[in-house]
C-alpha cells in the first residue's frame, strides 16, 4: 500500500459530504412512493430482489466507481481490474450464471429507470458513467426478473436499477476531499438550492477524480475523470417533474486479462510495462498506450400526472450522447493495397503487409531487409472511435381498479452510431508514443443503427392475503448497418422477440411473513456488433437469446432480524458467444482483426441455487447484515466445432460439454458485514468469501494432444474491507455547519487473488487499498 501524499492535518480540514447525507438520503428513499423499499430485502413483489443499503455506501471509497455498491448482494460477485473501478475494460458483474464483460452483456442496467444505452465497452456505458456515489440513493436489484416496465434489450438475467439522490428541502453547500493510495485525489462539491420558486428543489454538483493503476511504478498509467450532475424536483398540484443532466468525461488506461498461470507465477503484475523503452515489441505493452476515453451525456425529464384518484402516467423522454476512443501501439505499420498493388490509405484494401523499419528517406521495407544503412523502427498507434446518438421514451400508465391494478407501457428507442478505426504514426518510437494526428490509414468506418419498440400489460389482482400478477411483454428490434468503406453496403437485421410472459404470486401470511413465487420469460436482442463481420445472409440462423426464470421464497420482517430467501432455477436458451480475435503465440492481440471477434448460438445453459440475505439489529447501535449465494450453473447441451489437432489433423469436437460447469461464474459466495454507529462515530467490518470455480470451459488440446473442457480452478479467496468515521454538526456560529472524517481500507489483509474477467482471461484484483475523505458542509 502506498503512503498518502496529502497530509492527514490538512485532510482533516477538508472533505465530508457524501457521508453526511447518508441518514437523510435513505430518509428520503422510504418516502419515494414508487419505490416502496423494505430495508435491504427489497420490494415486496413476486420475484426476488434486493437493495442496497447505507453501508454499502460507508464501506467504499467515493472515488470509487458505484457498481461497486452491489458487490455483498446475494447472487452477484463484481469485478474490477482497477482499485477504484477506474477502468471500465476490465469491470465486469455475474449474477445467477449470467455476466456483464467484455464479450457479453447479459443483465440490463438502468438509471432512475432510464435504459443506460448497453454495457460493452464497445460503445456502452455503465452505470459510473452517470452517477457518482454520493449522489446515489440506492440500487435495486432484480436477481433472473425485473419490473416488467424495466427498459433494458440486455436483461436476460434481471436487471439493475441505480436510483439518484433528491435534491434537500433545504439550502446548504459541500465539499469533500479524498486522498489515497496510489495517488489518488478526489474533490467533489455540491450545492443544494432547498425549495425555490415555491415547488421547487435542485443541485448541481461536480467532482475531479485521479488515481495511477494500483500496479507497477514508473508511468503505470492512470484513470482520470471529470462528473458533472445536475437533478431539479418540481411538485405540481397534480404532478411532478423530474429534471437530471449527467456528464463525465474519463481517461483511463487499462489492466491487460491473464491466464491463470500468469497470475500464479506475478500475482501483482499484469504484463504491462511501466518504463519506455524504445523497442516497439516491449512498448507495444506499455500501460499509458492501453486506454479507454469516453465522454457521455444523459439528459431526461420524467413528468408523472395523478390524472385522477385511480389513474396515474409517467412519461419520460430522454438523450444520450457518447463520443469516445480505444488505442492500442501495434509494433508495426500497415502497408493496405487495392487489387492492382496500389498502396491505399482507406479500406481493409486486398492485400495487407505490417512492417517494422523504413528506409533513411522513409520509404516501408516490405521484403524484411531490416538491417540496411539508415533503417528505423516504426509503430503504430491504433484508435477505434465510437460515436452515438440516442434518443427515446419511456410511457407507463397505472390504473387502480377495484382489486385490479392494471399497468401498461411503452418503450420507444432510435440510436445511432458510428464505429470508426484509424491508424496513426507514431513519431519516434525511440522517445515516446506521441502520434501523427493525420492517420495514415483508416481501416472502416461504419454506420449503425436500431430501432426498439416495446409494449407491455400486466394485470395485478388482490384477493385478500394473496397478491396475482399476470403479464406480457413484446419486443421489436430493428438492427441496420452501413459500411462506408469497404463495399459491404448496408445490412438489416430484425430481433423481435416472442410473446413473453410472467407470472407471480405474493402470499402474506401474517405481518411478518410473505410467501412469494414468480414466473419470467427474459429476451436479449441480438447486439449490432453481430454485424461488424458477418452480412445479413450469414446470420440467418442467428437467434436472439431468451432465458427462463423461476422463483420460490420467502421474506420476514421483524423488529430485530429479517431475511429474504429464494431457491430458483433459470433456463437460457440460444445463448451467443463472441469467438475471441486470434492471438499470436506470446498472446497479443490480432491487431488487424476487423472486429472484437465473431459471434454463434453455442446452446444454453441451466442454473439453479439459492440465496438469502439479512439483516439482524444485535444492538440499537449495532447490526450484522448478510448474504449467502449457492449456484449451480452448467451448460445444456453439447456444441461441436472444428479443430486442428496439435499434430495438424482436423478433428470435429465438442466445444461445449453438456453437464460441464459454466465458466467464470462463482457457486458460493458468503458476504457479512458489521456496522456500529454511536452518536458521531461509526466503524464498519465486513468480509465476502468466494470459493474457487472454474474460470474456463471452452474445449482445448493440452500440449500432450489429450483434450480438456473445464480448467483454470480460479482460487479460493475472501476479502476483508473496514472503515471508521466521526461526524459532527457545528452550531450556526460556525462557517461550516458539519464535518465529517472518513477512512476506509479494501482488501485489508492484502490478499493476492483473481476478481473477474472472462473465460480464459482473467483479472488480477487490487492489493490493499485505502482512502481518507473529509467533508466539509455549510
Amino acid at each position: 500500500m502506498q503512503t498518502f501524499k496529502t497530509n492527514l492535518l490538512t485532510l482533516a480540514v477538508l472533505s465530508a459530504i457524501s457521508m453526511q447525507t447518508h441518514a437523510d438520503t435513505l430518509t428520503d428513499a422510504a418516502a419515494e412512493k414508487d419505490v416502496e423499499v423494505i430495508s435491504v430485502l427489497g420490494k415486496r413483489v413476486s420475484y426476488a430482489n434486493n437493495t442496497t443499503d447505507e453501508s454499502a455506501k460507508l464501506a467504499k471509497a467515493p472515488i470509487g466507481n458505484v457498481m461497486d455498491l452491489i458487490d455483498n448482494l446475494p447472487g452477484i460477485n463484481v469485478g474490477q481490474g482497477d482499485a477504484f473501478g477506474g477502468d471500465d475494460y476490465t469491470t465486469t458483474i455475474s449474477m445467477r450464471g449470467f455476466v456483464i464483460d467484455r464479450a457479453d452483456q447479459q443483465l440490463g442496467i438502468t438509471i432512475d429507470g432510464v435504459p443506460n444505452g448497453g454495457s460493452a465497452y464497445a460503445g456502452g456505458s455503465k452505470a459510473n458513467r452517470y452517477l457518482d456515489t454520493e449522489n446515489t440513493r440506492l440500487v435495486e436489484v432484480g436477481q433472473g426478473s425485473a419490473d416488467i416496465a424495466s427498459a433494458s434489450l440486455d436483461a436476460l438475467g434481471g436487471t439493475i436499477n441505480f436510483v439518484s439522490a433528491n435534491p434537500e428541502m433545504a439550502a446548504g453547500a459541500r465539499f469533500a476531499y479524498t486522498s489515497g493510495s496510489h495517488n489518488a485525489r478526489r474533490y467533489y462539491a455540491r450545492y443544494d438550492t432547498g425549495e425555490i420558486l415555491g415547488n421547487t428543489t435542485a443541485y448541481f454538483s461536480i467532482s475531479d477524480s485521479f488515481n495511477n493503476r494500483w500496479m507497477g511504478t514508473g508511468s503505470n498509467g492512470n484513470s482520470d475523470r471529470l462528473h458533472v450532475e445536475f437533478k431539479s424536483v418540481t411538485e405540481l398540484e397534480q404532478g411532478r417533474i423530474t429534471a437530471r443532466v449527467s456528464y463525465d468525461d474519463a481517461h483511463e488506461d487499462n489492466y491487460q486479462p491473464v491466464s491463470l498461470a500468469h497470475f500464479k507465477r506475478t500475482p501483482r503484475w499484469d504484463g504491462l510495462t511501466t518504463n519506455w523503452t524504445g523497442d516497439p515489441q516491449i512498448d507495444q505493452n506499455f500501460a499509458e498506450a492501453w486506454s479507454t476515453l469516453r465522454e457521455n451525456t444523459l439528459v431526461y425529464v420524467k413528468t408523472e400526472w395523478y390524472l385522477s384518484d385511480n389513474l396515474e402516467l409517467n412519461v419520460t423522454p430522454y438523450l444520450h450522447l457518447q463520443n469516445g476512443r480505444g488505442d492500442w501501439l501495434p509494433p508495426f505499420q500497415v502497408y493496405a493495397t487495392d487489387a492492382n498493388g496500389n498502396r491505399i490509405n482507406r479500406g481493409n484494401g486486398t492485400k495487407r503487409v505490417n512492417y517494422t523499419h523504413v528506409t533513411d528517406n522513409g520509404t516501408p521495407i516490405l521484403d524484411g531487409n531490416n538491417d540496411q544503412a539508415g533503417a528505423s523502427l516504426v509503430s503504430s498507434y491504433r484508435h477505434t472511435h465510437y460515436d452515438k446518438t440516442r434518443f427515446g421514451t419511456t410511457a407507463n400508465l397505472s390504473w387502480e381498479l377495484g382489486d385490479h391494478r392494471l399497468r401498461s407501457g411503452v418503450w420507444l428507442e432510435s440510436q445511432e452510431r458510428n464505429q470508426t478505426r484509424d491508424w496513426h504514426d507514431v513519431i519516434d518510437p525511440r522517445v515516446s508514443y506521441q502520434f501523427n494526428e493525420q492517420p495514415y490509414w483508416v481501416q472502416f468506418d461504419d454506420d449503425y443503427k436500431h430501432d426498439v419498440t416495446k409494449f407491455y400489460l400486466q394485470d395485478q389482482i388482490t384477493l385478500g392475503d394473496v397478491q396475482l400478477t399476470l403479464g406480457v411483454q413484446k419486443y421489436l428490434v430493428e438492427l441496420s448497418r452501413t459500411d462506408n468503406l469497404n463495399g459491404k453496403g448496408k445490412d438489416t437485421l430484425k430481433s423481435d422477440s416472442d410473446w413473453l410472459p410472467s407470472a407471480g404470486v405474493v402470499y402474506t401470511l401474517n405481518s411478518k411473513v410473505e410467501l412469494f413465487a414468480g414466473y419470467s420469460k427474459n429476451f436479449k436482442a441480438i447486439s449490432d456488433s453481430i454485424l461488424e463481420n458477418k452480412k445479413t445472409s450469414e446470420l440467418a440462423n442467428l437467434s436472439p437469446e431468451t432465458a427462463t426464470n423461476m422463483d420460490l421464497g420467502i421474506r420476514y420482517f421483524g423488529e430485530q432480524f429479517s431475511f429474504s430467501s429464494a431457491i430458483y432455477n433459470v433456463k437460457f436458451n440460444d445463448r451467443v458467444v463472441l469467438l475471441r480475435y486470434a492471438t499470436s503465440a506470446d498472446g497479443t492481440p490480432n491487431y488487424l482483426a476487423a472486429g472484437d471477434g465473431n459471434f454463434d448460438n453455442v446452446g444454453g445453459v441451466k442454473a439453479s441455487g439459492f440465496e438469502t440475505s439479512f439483516d439482524w439489529r444485535l444492538q440499537q447501535n449495532l447490526n450484522l447484515t448478510g448474504a449467502i449465494t449457492l449456484n449451480r450453473a452448467e451448460y445444456s447441451q453439447d456444441v461441436l466445432t472444428s479443430k486442428t489437432t496439435p499434430a495438424g489433423q482436423p478433428a470435429l469436437v465438442k466445444d461445449y460439454r453438456k453437464g460441464d460447469k459454466l465458466a467464470g461464474i462463482p457457486e458460493k459466495m458468503l458476504s457479512l458485514g458489521l456496522n456500529y454507529h454511536n452518536g458521531n462515530y461509526r466503524v464498519g467490518l465486513s468480509g465476502k468469501y468466494v470459493a474457487s470455480y472454474f474460470g474456463a470451459a471452452k474445449h482445448t488440446f493440452n500440449s500432450d494432444g489429450t483434450e480438456a473442457w473445464n480448467r483454470d480452478e480460479l482460487p479460493t479467496h475472501t476479502l476483508l474491507n473496514a472503515y471508521l468515521g466521526y461526524e459532527k454538526s457545528l452550531d450556526n456560529s460556525s462557517f461550516f455547519s458539519g464535518l465529517d472524517l472518513a477512512f476506509v481500507i479494501n482488501n485489508l489483509t492484502d490478499k493476492n487473488y483473481i476478481t473477474g474477467g472472462s473465460e480464459g482471461a482473467y483479472l488480477i484484483g487490487a492489493g490493499r487499498t485505502a482512502s481518507f475523505t473529509v467533508s466539509l458542509n455549510f
